[in-house]
């Protein structure tokens, strides 16, 4: 029995924070991070609130890459402050640890007897993560990102706002963009594909093809800036109900272990994986349809495969992303001495399971040293 899930409620548009104004909310937990409250970003939000007398907390303590150190800290604030209304307001760091706090957070209620769902509101201020719209979240500890997958953790509520997104510096547009293209061709690809997330994966494809670029050239563009928010959200969707692939999981890896940004490592990885992933006859063939969905005219799989690849180091290098793990600076000695303990960590993180082609960890080793 095949299950595709819709949730959250997506608002857009310059007049998409008006949900606040009418919610029936009386005490609100915002988890964000530092910048946010800085820039007064945050202000957006709890000028809303504060005009119509509802009381905020803010918990800022989140940075890149969120640990289980910082959830614990803001579990215990959140648990203490018992609201009715959580909003996570910032790039997929703060969302994923919000995420992250409640689902702990709803463990232990529930166990005590005490189980009480507050209302969950997502407002992403990058156009990369699709956190907004998805039942995951990454938590990084002991130098491990793992992944967590609940339905708790699916807000009711996205609000896709283009003034939060109005000043991204380029390259946070590159590597946020960079990673909405591999959640969506992760998602074609995947084991758990349907018609649903192909059509949703196929449409994120061919937004970031169309409009990234140019987005990264000139982030004052309006149309490309609020497409690529809402493809950032199809993608989200897709890969939510698909899942994921081996891109993630070497990125999970290598970013917990070098802290090298998320959509960066993933942008270089892509390449190299679509040419691993096509020794499996059925990826190869969905390659080949992604291609053609592109515009291009390959006469089989195998010269999809290689149009494909080729396309997307075109438009990484046109942003200045590296084309290898050791222009990303990552240092020799190290990669090659903790391979076999990525190989670990990539054997056993969630995303693995649906990649389209099984390996070995000879054949892993290859793609991991291909890729430095």
């Amino acid at each position: 029995m095949g299950l595709f899930q819709i949730k959250p409620d997506i608002h857009y548009g310059a007049n998409s924070l008006d949900i606040l104004r009418i919610m029936e909310i009386e005490k609100v937990f915002l988890v964000t991070d530092e910048n946010m409250v800085k820039l007064k970003v945050v202000n957006r939000i709890t000028n809303i609130l504060k005009s119509r007398g509802i009381d905020a907390k803010i918990y800022s303590d989140v940075k890149p890459d969120p640990t289980d150190e910082e959830i614990i800290k803001g579990m215990l604030e959140l648990s203490a402050y018992d609201p009715d209304c959580i909003i996570a307001l910032g790039g997929g760091s703060p969302i994923d640890a919000c995420k992250s706090m409640i689902y702990f957070t709803n463990k232990i209620k529930k166990a005590m007897g005490e189980y009480k769902k507050p209302k969950f509101i997502a407002v992403p201020t990058t156009s990369g993560t699709g956190s907004e719209v998805t039942s995951y979240a990454v938590v990084t500890t002991q130098s491990k990102k793992i992944p967590l997958s609940d339905s708790e953790m699916l807000p009711d509520i996205a609000i896709l706002n283009p003034e939060f997104i109005k000043t991204l510096p380029p390259s946070i547009i590159a590597d946020t963009g960079m990673d909405v293209l591999t959640h969506a061709i992760e998602a074609y690809v995947s084991r758990s594909r349907n018609l649903f997330t192909n059509t949703l994966a196929i449409g994120a494809i061919k937004t970031v093809f169309a409009d990234l670029v140019s987005n990264f050239e000139n982030p004052e563009l309006e149309r490309e800036r609020i497409d690529l928010q809402i493809a950032s959200c199809m993608a989200g969707v897709a890969f939510s109900n698909a899942g994921l692939g081996i891109n993630h999981s070497i990125a999970h890896s290598l970013g917990a272990r070098f802290h090298k940004p998320h959509g960066r490592l993933n942008a270089i990885i892509m390449p190299k994986v679509i040419e691993f992933n096509a020794q499996n006859k059925n990826a190869a063939r969905y390659y080949r349809e992604i291609a053609e969905a592109l515009g291009f005219a390959p006469k089989e799989d195998a010269e999809g495969v290689q149009i494909l690849a080729k396309a997307i180091k075109m438009r990484a290098a046109k942003m200045s992303i590296p084309g290898s793990l050791r222009e990303l600076g990552i240092p020799e000695d190290q990669y090659f001495s903790e391979m076999e303990s990525v190989i670990d960590q990539i054997e056993n993180d969630m995303c693995t399971g649906e990649n389209p082609r099984r390996f070995s960890r000879i054949e892993m080793k290859q793609l991991l040293t291909d890729l430095y």
